[in-house]
């Protein structure tokens, strides 16, 4: 009778668990969520990362609160989240690329894996890398420059915002499609690399969205593909590099919305829910579209597998350099 008791208690107190489990998802979030930000503010990323947070504060009447913790190459603000509790109250808005890139030339120093302890909640938006050239290049179609790269007696140099960079990668990535060489000229950032191609000194770069466009609106340098699967609102009438004949040039710097592995299923399919609307919406993306970050309905496609392959591009590529 006893042990019946007391069975019979156990499977109260486990429907009661489960119920009160079931009550805390559909009242989420009870308390203001907190977003980690792994870089400095006023960046690109704490930018998309605090309209967001406003984004899913109006969305869930409750304030999501950004939070930076930068250092060790994002690994601190990284580390912090892994160990945090998987309750859908502390998050980490990232690049997600920057941090597959990291993690691929520096396996294991910052103590974490980006696969098996963070879990995508969304990827909220990506930075579109375009191909220009020089206005003095002799080419104003990716057929005419991979004619011309093959036509000189050395590899055509390339510029890049450092060893590793997004804009690095990208080059090679081109590279490989295109079927040519090309030689690197590394630079400590985005604008003393456009310099020296906007100055004729280095004849291509694969470059972020921001950084090209203003010269190509001046003038200054050619765009003559995007390495996205579709034309952006800012260049329209820059072809992808699909639509140029360019096969397998698809890279772009990404950010999202991730959470410590292990989260509550009904809490995360409630965040991705609303993180699909708040993407979709127009004032989201005008904010995004003016900086020259496409809003990316991948939050609501399949989050998984869009995180997963990106860590899995970026790791080739990476694996591609090391081999050289």
């Amino acid at each position: 009778m006893l042990q019946k008791l007391l069975s019979g208690l156990t499977l109260t107190a486990m429907a009661l668990m489960t119920s009160a489990a079931t009550v805390r998802a559909d009242d989420y979030p009870s308390k203001p969520p907190r977003i980690v930000v792994p870089y400095n503010a006023g960046g690109a990323v704490d930018y998309v990362g605090r309209v967001s947070a406003e984004g899913l504060s109006k969305l869930f009447d409750q304030n999501f609160v950004v939070e930076n913790r930068p250092g060790a190459s994002a690994a601190i603000g990284i580390q912090f989240v892994k160990n945090a509790p998987p309750d859908g109250y502390t998050f980490l808005f990232t690049s997600v690329t920057s941090n597959a890139i990291t993690a691929a030339m520096e396996p294991g120093a910052g103590d974490y894996d980006l696969k098996t302890d963070l879990q995508p909640v969304g990827i909220v938006g990506q930075v579109p890398l375009v191909l220009v050239v020089g206005a003095s290049v002799p080419a104003t179609t990716v057929a005419e420059l991979i004619d011309y790269a093959k036509s000189q007696g050395t590899p055509l140099a390339y510029a890049s915002s450092g060893v590793g960079s997004t804009e690095h990668l990208g080059a090679l990535a081109f590279a490989k499609a295109a079927g040519i060489e090309l030689r690197h000229i590394p630079y400590t950032g985005g604008a003393p690399a456009m310099t020296d191609v906007v100055g004729g000194r280095v004849p291509l770069m694969v470059a972020t969205l921001p950084t090209a466009q203003p010269q190509i609106e001046a003038g200054t340098i050619k765009a003559l593909a995007v390495a996205v699967d579709e034309r952006v609102q800012n260049l329209p009438d820059v072809p992808t590099a699909s639509e140029a004949g360019l096969e397998g040039f698809t890279v772009a710097s990404v950010y999202g919305l991730l959470a410590p592995a292990g989260i509550d299923t009904h809490v995360l399919a409630t965040l991705r829910e609303n993180l699909a609307t708040m993407v979709a919406s127009r004032d989201f993306s005008q904010k995004m579209l003016d900086r020259g970050i496409i809003p990316n309905a991948l939050v609501s496609d399949d989050p998984d597998g869009a995180y997963a392959a990106e860590i899995d591009l970026w790791h080739d590529l990476v694996a591609q350099i090391e081999a050289e």
